[in-house]
């Protein structure tokens, strides 16, 4: 049986009331929703958990105002992941059972016979693995919002501590899961963003090792196929997965002192969760997954070190650029020549390799 989590279930009542994330989570009662959740994850069957889902938001009053509709509407969602239906057809009945639970007169056991007696579960064809999908992963920029966005249980916006090239794999990665036909992004497809993006540092890595968008598409289409066309039009959600490999990447950031998450951060998400259709691709595609780790860090650590030369030049300049502007823009130039220092650097690699396969020692 598949659960609702805190966020899903304000996603829903964002919906229901009409206002923003960041509204709800003012005008609803977390612990208390906490408090419904845990009960129902202690339940055995659909119906049972429905009705203890019910009662239990009815009782508890969460939200304010449209209380009873939100609890329903949660109810709703509650059971169409899990394949079934709620018939609530005649609505006075309904109403009937929500005003005795409000008034205490019924309880869990009342909700879970009348949830038990209008339940209609739904065969699942092979066709309707992907809108069963959809409908896991709630499908709407609310569920986002509290997910990926904005962590208001830690009172800190994630996603503002995503560097421009971050977001850039975000974007990217939902391009890649449209052209595709899929209806989620996983961490297959922030691969994928993590390859389009560019980066110098996560993005070369896997260059250098010979991993390239096609054969990442190509075995992504042999894992879990491709879905039905156009299904991928409309907003597109994160899996757990890759919220999780955002969790991940934000925390390695921070654990390395960075400023912001960048796409390394997203690729070392990537690579942490090996079990992953995005770990699974890396573990085929490289001869070492190891190595694409060793790689990584390599290239970080340098990055690091040449960002805290320019940190250092830019301190000693800090009086004769007084100005942020100016400032701003010796460190873009710095960067800049950091960058080519980088390129001429591989050059000279791959130069020397060139001159032993041809018998030359590069040192004599």
């Amino acid at each position: 049986m598949r659960h609702l989590g805190r966020y899903d279930v304000l996603a829903v009542a964002a919906r229901v009331l009409r206002c923003a994330s960041d509204d709800v989570v003012r005008r609803s009662d977390l612990d208390a929703i906490d408090r419904v959740l845990a009960d129902v994850r202690r339940t055995g069957g659909l119906a049972e958990a429905a009705g203890v889902l019910l009662a239990g938001l009815v009782e508890a009053r969460p939200f304010d105002g449209a209380n009873r509709v939100v609890a329903v509407a949660v109810v709703l969602q509650f059971v169409s992941l899990n394949r079934a239906d709620l018939q609530l057809e005649p609505v006075a009945d309904v109403d009937d059972l929500l005003d005795r639970i409000a008034a205490g007169t019924a309880g869990q056991t009342e909700a879970v016979a009348f949830v038990r007696s209008r339940l209609d579960h739904r065969p699942v064809a092979a066709e309707d693995l992907q809108e069963e999908l959809r409908i896991e992963l709630l499908l709407s920029e609310e569920a986002l919002a509290f997910d990926v966005q904005e962590e208001w249980w830690r009172g800190i916006r994630m996603y503002e501590q995503f560097s421009q090239e971050a977001r850039q794999v975000i974007v990217l990665a939902q391009e890649e899961a449209r052209g595709l036909d899929h209806v989620y992004v996983g961490t297959e497809h922030l691969l994928l963003g993590v390859i389009a993006q560019g980066s110098p540092v996560a993005s070369k890595v896997l260059a250098d090792l010979g991993i390239t968008a096609p054969a990442v598409r190509d075995l992504v289409v042999e894992i879990i196929g491709r879905g039905k066309s156009g299904a991928g039009t409309g907003a597109i959600p994160f899996t757990p997965r890759a919220k999780s490999t955002f969790e991940f990447a934000w925390g390695e950031a921070r654990a390395r002192g960075a400023e912001q998450v960048g796409p390394e951060h997203v690729l070392l998400g990537v690579l942490h969760d090996a079990d992953g259709v995005g770990g699974q691709i890396l573990t085929k595609l490289a001869e070492d997954v190891e190595e694409v780790r060793r790689e990584l860090e390599q290239r970080m650590n340098w990055r690091r070190r040449s960002e805290s030369v320019v940190a250092e030049v830019a301190a000693e300049q800090a009086g004769a650029w007084q100005t942020y502007g100016r400032r701003h823009h010796l460190i873009a130039e710095l960067n800049s020549v950091l960058d080519e220092n980088e390129r001429l650097h591989e050059q000279v690699a791959r130069l020397r390799d060139l001159l032993r396969r041809h018998g030359v020692d590069p040192d004599s």
